[in-house]
This record gives C-alpha cells, sequence and structure tokens, in this order.
C-alpha cells in the first residue's frame, strides 16, 4: 500500500473523519534505527500493541474495535515495517466508514495505540510545518538541491559542470587560463542560482540555508535573485559532492533550530504584551478552551508534550475541564483523558496556527502549558 506523507492535507482528512461514535484505531509505530534497529524488534513493538488494544476491546466488549485490530494485523501480514526516509508510521483505521490510511512521518514517535471515535492526531501536529526548507549546496563544479522541512530533507537536484575541462596548454597563458577558470565557475553559479528560483516557482520554500566555502559564498549570494537573498537563513561549509542527506541535514539543522527559536521567542514577546491590560492574550486550560470554541484565537502556543484530562459534550463537541453539564444545550459531558490534543484539532478546524514551542516550551509552562494570541 502506498504511504501518505504528514501533511496539512492528511492532517485535515483525520480532522474531519466522522463516524458517528464508530471506534477509529490510531497506531503510532516508531521507525527510528537508533532506536529499533532491527525488523524484528518493530514486529514485536506492534504485536505488543495490537494485544494491549485486544485486551482493552475484549474488556469494554467492544466488538467494533475488535475488529478495527484485526483489520490492522491482517495489514501488517505483507507490510514491511521500513519505509524509505521515514522514522515512523502512522495507521488510522474505520472501516465502517471505508476509511484506512498509512502515513509515514519524518520523526521518530512513541509507540502508542488508541480506540476513540476520533483520529488520535496530537503526534502529527508539530510534524505538520507549514515552513519549508531548502539547502543549497553549492562548490565551483558541483551543485545539489535538498528540500524539505525542520524534521528531514530530501535531495532534488544534483548538477555537475565540468569546469576543469581546459587546461594551459594549446595556447592559453596562466593567467589566461586563471581567468577563464573563474569566468566558467561564475556561469555555473549563475545557472544553478536560475534553477534555485525555478524550483521555488514550482516547489516554494520559505527558508535557504547555504552550503558552500567561504570563498564562494559572496558569489553565490550575489547571483541570488533579490527574493531568495531574503531567505538565507544561514551557511556552513561540506563536502558538497560527498555528503550524505543525513550529513547536510546535521550541518543546516543549528540554523533551523535557531529560526524556530526566534519564531517562538517572537510568539512570547506577542503573548507578553498581550497580558497587559486590554491586551489580546490568554493563557490557562480553562480560559484558553472558552475562547478558542468562540472563535476568537489567531494562534495557539503549546508546550511540547503538555497534556491534561478534560471533558466532552458528545453531543455538540464542547471542550472543558470540569465534569459540569454543557453550557451550550444541558448535556452530560464525558471525560475525555487528554483534552489539549482536542484543543488541537479544534483550532485546525477553525484554521488557527498552531505553535508547537519546542526550545522555549520552559516559558510557556509557566503560564500553564497552553495560551493563545487572540484577534479581537
Amino acid at each position: 500500500m502506498q504511504h501518505s506523507t504528514v501533511s496539512p492535507a492528511a492532517l485535515g482528512r483525520l480532522v474531519g473523519l466522522r463516524t458517528g461514535g464508530r471506534p477509529v484505531l490510531s497506531l503510532y509505530l516508531n521507525l527510528d534505527p537508533s532506536l529499533a534497529p532491527h525488523i524484528s524488534d518493530r514486529r514485536i513493538e506492534l504485536d505488543s500493541l495490537l494485544c494491549e488494544a485486544a485486551t482493552q476491546a475484549r474488556t469494554m466488549g467492544d466488538r467494533d474495535g475488535a475488529h478495527e485490530i484485526m483489520r490492522v494485523r491482517r495489514f501488517f501480514v505483507d507490510e514491511r515495517l521500513a519505509v524509505n526516509g521515514a522514522r515512523g508510521l502512522a495507521v488510522f483505521s474505520c472501516e465502517t466508514d471505508g476509511f484506512f490510511e498509512v502515513l509515514a512521518l519524518p520523526d521518530g514517535v512513541a509507540p502508542a495505540i488508541h480506540l476513540d471515535e476520533r483520529a488520535v492526531i496530537e503526534p502529527l501536529v508539530e510534524m505538520v510545518c507549514p515552513e519549508r526548507w531548502c539547502v543549497l549546496l553549492l562548490s565551483s563544479r558541483a551543485s545539489r538541491i535538498f528540500l524539505g522541512s525542520r524534521d528531514s530533507l530530501s535531495e532534488i537536484q544534483h548538477v555537475f559542470d565540468d569546469v576543469h575541462r581546459r587546461h594551459s596548454q594549446g595556447g592559453w597563458s596562466q593567467a589566461r587560463y586563471q581567468r577563464g577558470i573563474q569566468k566558467e565557475i561564475d556561469g555555473h553559479i549563475r545557472q544553478t542560482c536560475e534553477l534555485l528560483s525555478e524550483r521555488c516557482r514550482s516547489e516554494p520554500f520559505h527558508h535557504l540555508v547555504l552550503g558552500c566555502s567561504l570563498e564562494l559564498r559572496p558569489r553565490v549570494e550575489r547571483e541570488l535573485h533579490p527574493d531568495l537573498r531574503e531567505r538565507v537563513e544561514g551557511h556552513f561549509e561540506i563536502d558538497v559532492e560527498r555528503a550524505t542527506a543525513e550529513q547536510v541535514y546535521g550541518r543546516a539543522l543549528p540554523a533551523i533550530e535557531a529560526q524556530e527559536s526566534g519564531r517562538e521567542r517572537d510568539a512570547l514577546d506577542r503573548l507578553t504584551e498581550g497580558l497587559a491590560p486590554d491586551g489580546h492574550a490568554s493563557v490557562g486550560l480553562e480560559e484558553t478552551l472558552g475562547l478558542l470554541q468562540e472563535g476568537r484565537v489567531q494562534m495557539l502556543l503549546v508546550a511540547r508534550g503538555y497534556t491534561a484530562p478534560g471533558f466532552v459534550c458528545p453531543r455538540c463537541g464542547r471542550l472543558d475541564v470540569e465534569d459540569r453539564l454543557c453550557s451550550l444545550d444541558g448535556t452530560a459531558m464525558r471525560p475525555h483523558k487528554n483534552i489539549v490534543e482536542r484543543a488541537i484539532e479544534c483550532a485546525l478546524v477553525r484554521s488557527v496556527e498552531v505553535l508547537i514551542m519546542r526550545g522555549h516550551a520552559g516559558e510557556l509552562e509557566r503560564h500553564g502549558s497552553i495560551a493563545a494570541l487572540l484577534r479581537y
């Protein structure tokens, strides 16, 4: 079966899945080779999770849930637990709605299985990053272009120019030979930058990191289109022709993390300003839930790993932190083990930007681990 990638569209399909109370099975598997290097280890983990869920379904007398577990077990009879470029897998199944989707994850996840009325999507949210990254590697005769997110990069183009095809014999003076070489290098850089501009038009990205020598960097930046020049977030030196994708990602990561940290810092500064009298911000779970459901939230800030129990109205879906009758229709609320995930889902349905805080999670924890910047 073909695996989908984690994307806003995939997240939208999961958020929009409505089953009328029938169970959705959400399965997360870790494929990170540093943590689960052998296929046999992954098989053991998968069997353990499915057995755990089967025991839960039998205890609750959940026949539909047991059926979903068997469906997923049958799927993995022939499915290899290894996917090129993936560090995790997420499987979502609800046969009564004809829904089955497998997502290849760019980052490792904690192995888990859930049977619930909705797909469990929280582990996916921080992987769906609207910020696209490009890394351009460039030497005097070769160039490589990588595209991806803050979690992974893939090589999409490789150009090799035989810049040094001429030699000093055949009537070339040494000075003239050197000028010819430099002219060819300039042409190679110019051609690469033009290719990069074309790529950006067909596959847009927000940030650019350069991998080249210090000597070439000014020449590269000079040839970049002004719009691309403004997107440069950093620079590093690397063996352009021999570096692996993992090495390129590792060298680019500091620039990615620095930009991400700056974005978080800006959001926290806006939060501090918004908490002043007559400001437009909220902190804490209860207040933020209320404002989110009123449609007043512009950006939802959540500390990475934050979870909290709460309650959900089975009729209208209203979220609350206390066990009381729904304020909208008077229905008795049902307990939910992680109301934060439902808050994130609510935000995505309303097209609210969600920022999972990584580097500055500690600062947000002092405000209750969840906050909102408001529209008004």
